[in-house]
């Protein structure tokens, strides 16, 4: 579910949404693994993670949108 993906409770405010799904961003960008010299499979996992994170956060916004 993409509340799961974003750990956030249905019914949050969308403002609510988009600060966690900021933090989510900041603390799970591959570039910040590459910076910091971790193996490329670390990278790996952090693209997939990334993009989890990003179709969550554009499913709820669109749903947001919609109501």
């Amino acid at each position: 579910s993409p509340r799961r993906v974003l750990g956030i409770e249905r019914g949050r405010p969308c403002s609510e949404v988009r600060s966690r799904y900021l933090k989510l961003v900041s603390d799970n960008h591959p570039d910040r693994l590459i910076g910091r010299g971790m193996p490329e499979e670390f990278v790996a996992i952090a693209t997939r993670r990334i993009a989890a994170i990003n179709a969550a956060f554009e499913t709820i916004e669109r749903g947001l949108r919609a109501a």
